[in-house]
């Protein structure tokens, strides 16, 4: 059961003394910690931090180091914050604008910059913008925030500041918590995640709120939303249950929609609310009444799959429960004499494909045997296929046209090019689509060099894709990556090199967690594939050497084989 009362921690910070008229003073980035109980508005169980107002008589470079730290004070809208600053100031001041967070490794620095004016100096390393999305540096970098101070009533206060409120690592880690938003996928059968870090003291309103705002850039236009846009977080009213859930009263605007949307979007503010940190449950309350979705009208959240598969000396080959000298069944027969690469099957267990062992043909084929075997693209190099369950075989060219090339299994009147003109003149090593059918992964790479790009794919209602978003780049912490695949909901699998060895490393990268190297690989290791689902990982050596991982160390198996992947 969650406590109903909190804990409080008092960060002293904003008293560290700075050296008295010195044109540049170091803020301590450690301090005392002290406890007391609070009783509140926000979230119940929610962390808080005080923050400390400017003392009196404080020099310039104090109020400076002040300002940065009472950051973490968020109540009364950061009143304690504006204490520092003018009233004109405090007047235009948006705090939520964006959060920049910062290494607590090092102090941080406050110098004179100019008559009037001083700068802070900080080792940024994330940003977070006023919707909650986070973007991670490529390393703590180095930024310089000039303010302007002037004194009212004989005290310094800022009278010129940037937008946003600084946060230390740990201050961030301790005041926010990631969430999944969940939309709708364009036909409305999947949850989509949009993943989100919200304050904790806010809860189940900053969710609600940002449900009704609607999803991230880089899925805008590929998702539905059926949460109304007219609600608030004042319309989230929670209370705690005998059992220590937290439950949260159905907003008036969504009980009042039609029985369809109304599903649709109970299930979005479910799942979203049950990926907060904070919850040790979360129910739904309508009507004075515990509310259940009914389970025909559910959507369902999507996980990759969990049946590892692999190219075999010819075909499809079956990696589960494989006995020692037992052959491993063949799963599509059209290919079962056939060499290739890159298998990948739906998960529904039908729709198929491959390359050729060359790379320049991709081959589609059923596995129930309902299509004949087709060949559905040649004459160029492709990357290996990946296969969603709006029936669609997703493929590129390696040097891109500024499309990708979406195969239908229903044959090729149905093909599609689908437009990404951020692609052009790129060279694709990779791409994946996530189990939902709507985020797609790609790794490229320029002049500039390897990037790996969040985006989604803009469909019909009838599943039938028509472009790509614009992406969001993710931080990489591998050089020269080779595969990128989703390995969970918003976690991917990498194969690359680790920049300061220079050896070959697995990492799973987790949007919310951030990374998790695996154990160190075999030689010649040069396909992965990973399921958390099947709490497992495979790879492939180019000796067609088939390797497994529960997490200590890779066992190899008595099966020749290569690219293994799930379905």
């Amino acid at each position: 059961m969650r406590p109903a009362r909190r804990d409080v921690l008092r960060a002293a910070g904003a008293a560290a003394v700075l050296g008295l008229g010195t044109a540049c003073a170091r803020i301590p980035t450690a301090s005392p910690i002290s406890r007391r109980t609070l009783t509140g508005q926000t979230q119940p169980g929610a962390p808080y931090v005080r923050a400390l107002p400017p003392p009196p008589d404080a020099t310039a470079q104090e109020v400076v180091a002040g300002f940065v730290q009472a950051g973490v004070g968020s109540e009364e809208n950061f009143a304690v914050a504006r204490d520092y600053l003018t009233p004109e100031a405090s007047a235009t001041w948006d705090p939520e604008a964006l959060i920049t967070i910062y290494s607590g490794s090092q102090e941080l620095k406050v110098a004179e910059s100019g008559e009037g004016r001083l700068a802070v100096v900080l080792k940024a390393v994330a940003l977070l913008d006023d919707h909650g999305v986070r973007s991670v540096l490529s390393g703590p970098t180095s930024r310089e925030i000039e303010v302007a101070v002037e004194q009212v009533e004989d005290q310094w206060r800022l009278s010129e500041v940037p937008d946003g409120i600084f946060l230390s690592e740990a201050a961030f880690e301790t005041l926010y918590g990631p969430a999944q938003l969940y939309f709708l996928d364009a036909r409305e059968r999947h949850l989509v995640p949009d993943h989100r870090w919200f304050p904790l003291r806010r809860g189940a309103s900053a969710v609600l709120e940002a449900l009704s705002v609607g999803p991230s850039d880089f899925l805008d236009g590929a998702v539905i939303n059926r949460v109304p846009r007219i609600l608030s977080g004042s319309d989230a009213v929670t209370t705690t249950g005998v059992d220590g859930t937290a439950q949260i009263t159905v907003p008036t605007a969504i009980a009042n929609l039609a029985a369809g949307p109304r599903a649709l979007a109970l299930a979005q503010l479910e799942a979203s609310l049950q990926s907060l940190r904070s919850s040790t449950g979360v129910g739904l309350v309508l009507d004075g009444r515990d509310l259940t979705l009914e389970e025909q009208n559910q959507v369902e959240r999507t996980l990759p799959g969990h049946r590892p598969i692999a190219a075999g000396p010819t075909g499809v080959i079956s990696l589960s429960d494989n006995g020692a000298g037992t052959p491993a069944p063949q799963l599509v027969p059209a290919f079962a004499e056939i060499e290739l690469a890159f298998p990948v099957i739906a998960q529904d267990g039908v729709l198929s494909a491959a390359l050729d062992p060359e790379g320049s043909s991709v081959l589609i084929a059923t596995a129930d045997e309902s299509l004949p075997l087709r060949v559905a693209a040649t004459g160029g190099s492709f990357v290996p296929p990946r296969v969603d369950d709006a029936g669609y075989v997703w493929t590129s060219t390696r040097t891109s046209p500024g499309v990708l090339l979406a195969l239908s299994g229903r044959g090729p009147d149905l093909d599609a090019k689908v437009d990404a003109p951020w692609l052009t003149g790129r060279e694709i090593r990779a791409l994946d689509i996530a189990a939902d059918a709507t985020r797609m992964v790609v790794l490229s790479t320029d002049t500039a060099g390897a990037r790996v790009d969040l985006c989604a794919v803009v469909r019909d209602s009838d599943g039938a894709p028509a472009s790509l978003t614009d992406p969001r780049s993710l931080r990489t912490f591998l050089a020269d990556i080779t595969q990128v695949v989703w390995y969970d909901e918003v976690a991917l699998l990498m194969l690359g090199t680790e920049p300061t060895s220079e050896e070959r490393r697995a990492q799973i990268i987790d949007l919310a967690s951030g990374r998790e190297s695996l154990p160190a690989l075999a030689a010649g290791t040069d396909r992965i594939a990973g399921s958390v689902v099947a709490e497992a990982v495979w790879a492939s050596t180019n000796d067609d050497e088939l390797l497994r991982s529960d997490g200590d160390g890779w066992t190899m198996i008595d099966q020749k084989g290569h690219d293994p992947s799930f379905y």
